[in-house]
């Protein structure tokens, strides 16, 4: 019904006596509404401020002598009217039942203490930034706030921090926020910032802070800036061309936050055996130590391989005047292929070698072609390429040296056996 509007008187009170005018269960409206049903509430008049301008809604209660209603959000909906959505407690509620709403205070005065933060921040940006920057977005909750604004490039660390410091000053400042109705005209006057696009009426909300901001604004704030406590950023980054968005934290949420990187930073320094003064030196000393075991690991590694491997230089074949060495080592990962070529190529002096290895199922070709095996028109890329599929793989490289990889362990002997035949092929 075009007739049924909701008007929120909410600024000035938390609680409120109203009639509800409708009723619905979550797909009908309906005369009454009864324990355990879910549904929305809609009333003359509500405390209850809607999503609306990026800031989240009130939660809260509806109760009478005959029931109770849990509000999880407050919605707009067509025509002016304002649906409080939820669930039955308790009892039942009828159209036109007088009821008292009652917001939940907290979550008020966390959101209110976001949003003030954020016309707090968009003066800070234009004063750090340049005026160019101009609100493209933003959301506020209880726990957090998020702004988009516009500006050419990324903030650097100390923009960043001159904004943080504007932001705390204003709040430690105390600044008394008062919020008066004007008409659009006399609102332009007093060089209030308004949202580039969006649609105000003929009455609007200019919402001061102190000396330091002053914005066209219909939702919630704290009285004074002092109740914000503190303002810390968490991010900053881009999120379009032209747009980069802010994540930051005030009073409650940031000191949640400050307890759970305490927490964190306490168990990191317990798991590292060491106090959380010292993390830092001993995550130092044991990334030395290791890059030190790594480095021994690797060595130990090597000289496995090459005892597996065992002299295999009695295997060397010449192909048109050109030495190859086609060998197995198993459980050799990449890395050590190619530290094993480097290794045999020594002993080789000019020619191919071609190194294959089964780790975990899977196999490692390696091949490397020295500059004198080169010039006779050896290729290790070519010539992995001619065998990498024998083994259910592919791969290929340079000249000089080439790698493949592949499923099929079954293929190794048979592609070492191919090795010398396609080094033939390619020698002139």
């Amino acid at each position: 019904d075009p007739a049924v509007t909701t008007k929120f008187v909410g600024y000035d009170h938390l609680v409120h006596d109203s009639a509800i005018t409708v009723l619905t269960t979550e797909d009908e409206i309906v005369e009454a509404l009864t324990d355990g049903q879910r549904g929305t509430i809609l009333v003359e008049e509500t405390p209850f401020y809607g999503t609306m301008g990026g800031q989240q809604a009130d939660t809260g209660v509806i109760v009478s002598e005959n029931g109770e209603f849990t509000v999880e959000d407050t919605i707009h909906l067509q025509g002016g009217k304002v649906g409080h959505v939820g669930v039955m407690t308790k009892g039942m509620f009828k159209t036109g039942d007088t009821v008292t709403l009652k917001v939940d205070e907290e979550n008020r005065a966390l959101t209110a203490r976001n949003h003030s933060a954020t016309h707090l921040l968009h003066k800070a940006l234009r004063t750090v930034l340049g005026d160019h920057v101009e609100q493209a977005g933003s959301l506020v909750t209880r726990d957090r706030l998020r702004f988009d604004f516009t500006h050419f490039s990324a903030m650097t660390p100390e923009e960043i921090r001159q904004v943080e410091e504007i932001v705390n000053k204003e709040i430690h400042a105390g600044l008394s926020v008062v919020t008066d109705e004007m008409s659009l005209e006399d609102a332009k006057k007093t060089g209030a910032m308004a949202l580039f696009g969006e649609k105000y009426g003929e009455t609007v909300r200019v919402v001061r802070m102190g000396d330091f901001s002053t914005e066209l604004c219909g939702g919630t704030h704290v009285a004074n800036t002092s109740s914000i406590s503190s303002f810390k950023i968490l991010s900053e980054a881009g999120i379009a061309a032209g747009v980069r968005r802010i994540e930051a934290l005030t009073s409650d949420g940031l000191m949640a936050h400050y307890a759970e990187t305490e927490k964190e930073l306490h168990e990191a320094a317990a798991a590292a055996k060491t106090t959380p003064g010292a993390l830092t030196a001993k995550i130092e000393a044991m990334l030395e130590e290791i890059k030190a075991l790594h480095s021994e690991n690797e060595k130990l590694k090597s000289k496995l391989a090459k005892e597996a491997m065992g002299d295999v230089m009695d295997q060397v074949q010449e192909v048109k005047g050109v030495k190859v060495l086609a060998v197995r080592a198993d459980g050799v990962d990449m890395n050590g292929l190619r530290n094993l070529g480097d290794q045999l190529k020594e002993k080789l002096g000019e020619g191919v070698i071609v190194i294959a290895s089964v780790l975990d199922g899977k196999v490692n070709l390696m091949a490397t072609a020295t500059d004198g095996a080169q010039k006779a028109g050896a290729h290790a890329g070519n010539l992995i390429k001619a065998i990498a599929g024998l083994v259910g793989g592919g791969g290929g490289g340079r000249p000089n040296m080439a790698q493949a990889g592949g499923k099929n362990p079954a293929g190794v002997d048979e592609a070492l056996a191919k090795v010398a035949e396609t080094v033939e092929s390619q020698v002139r």
